[in-house]
């Protein structure tokens, strides 16, 4: 046991179902290092982000280690400690050397990765039997089997109706319809025929009775929920939530399939990766530091792999592959994910007010589906409001 003469470190963390599972093995890092450790914060992504901004800014007191993600970190790195030099090679090699990159800020390693988050669809296999259909390819298809299995009495499709989830939705929309997000100088270029289609076609799902009616106040917990509790029909999820099917009403009667690519053949889907990282507020980096070095090993992975995620540590993706028994679930979900990863990932851009832009935009998408806007007004306000964010 290390003699850290009884060190608290004070923790925020992101919170929820896919989360949670891996924060038990913070007893054992008091256990092994003699080092407690307090977690302050807990909430989803938007909240943890609001709270640790608040937190920074306002110098509150300070963090020792946080849950970030590699599209909020460049808004926080300023706040961050350097990690480039705490880590030895050998240290890092068993991280996927593309997740590394997509970890480091301006070429600085802010951050070290949690998972990677790619979105599959997820089905009823039992209800689409029953009805003769089979699992969409495109998003036409799934329109018009969520217009099938809604008239049969069921809840065809949900997405997230708030938050990143709502743009994630819409983004991948966008580009599978030969949209852009930004431009090279992160002009806005979503106010397009391709981004009204897409927009269009999240207002159509929800107002004529396709999705539950709570969408537009659902986040992803809920929007998983109700696909693994029976209600919905189809859902894209994240890979972490995976591990919660196992014992819902839904276990032995669901599917697995890609995310639905555009009439014209082009699948986009909406990817990224949790990590962790250290304040340079802390008092104590060398303790944080073997937290985020224990909360990122082998053993953690394997906790947070256990539940779904995709392992960042090439190691333990090995594991689960061969572990995975021929023509099982799990086998067909490594394989649409390898074909994911390798065909169809979209990332939004880095720049420190990415976070202040990306509520901006699935504010006015929000505010369209519920019949507040118009597709083209919604558009044309979070771009005109965005223009305003990057000049200042």
């Amino acid at each position: 046991m290390y003699d850290m003469n009884s060190k608290t470190l004070r923790v925020a963390l992101i919170d929820g179902p896919a989360y949670a599972p891996l924060y038990a093995c913070l007893s054992q890092f008091s256990q092994q290092f003699g080092i407690q450790v307090d977690i302050g914060f807990k909430g989803t992504h938007p909240e943890l982000n609001r709270h640790v901004q608040e937190s920074m800014e306002n110098g509150l007191p300070s963090y020792d280690l946080i849950s970030t993600h590699t599209k909020y970190a460049p808004s926080q790195a300023r706040y961050l400690y350097g990690l480039e030099q705490e880590f030895t090679a050998e240290e890092l090699e068993d991280f996927s050397p593309a997740l590394l990159d997509l970890a480091r800020v301006q070429g600085k390693l802010m951050s070290i990765p949690r998972n990677f988050d790619a979105r599959l669809l997820f089905y009823r296999r039992d209800r689409l039997e029953e009805l003769g259909l089979s699992a969409p390819e495109t998003w036409e298809e799934l329109a018009h089997v969520a217009s099938s299995v809604t008239e049969a009495g069921y809840t065809g499709f949900v997405f997230p109706g708030m938050e990143s989830g709502l743009f994630g939705t819409f983004f991948e929309l966008l580009i599978s319809g030969g949209g852009q997000l930004f431009d090279e100088q992160l002009q806005p270029m979503f106010a397009s025929e391709a981004g009204v289609e897409a927009l269009q076609k999240l207002r159509q799902w929800y107002q004529w009775g396709g999705t539950p009616k709570g969408l537009p106040d659902m986040h992803y917990d809920e929007v998983s929920a109700s696909f693994r509790q029976g209600e919905s029909t189809m859902v894209t999820d994240w890979p972490g939530y995976f591990g919660l099917l196992s014992e819902s009403p839904v276990a032995n009667v669901f599917d697995l399939a890609l995310t639905p690519k555009s009439a014209s053949g082009r699948r986009a889907v909406y990817c990224g990766s949790h990590s962790f990282a250290i304040p340079a507020s802390s008092e104590h980096v060398k303790e944080a530091l073997l937290l985020l070095k224990f909360i990122t090993s082998p053993e953690a992975q394997a906790v947070d792999a256990d539940q779904g995620h995709v392992p960042v540590r090439q190691s333990i993706m090995k594991r689960l592959k061969r572990e995975a028994l021929p023509n099982s679930i799990a086998a067909k979900r490594w394989t649409l994910l390898e074909e994911t990863i390798a065909t169809s990932v979209i990332i939004p851009p880095k720049f420190p007010t990415y976070p202040t832009a990306e509520d901006i935009l699935w504010q006015a998408l929000r505010r369209c589906i519920i019949g507040e806007l118009s597709e083209h007004q919604a558009l044309a306000l979070a771009s005109e409001q965005i223009q305003e964010l990057i000049r200042s």
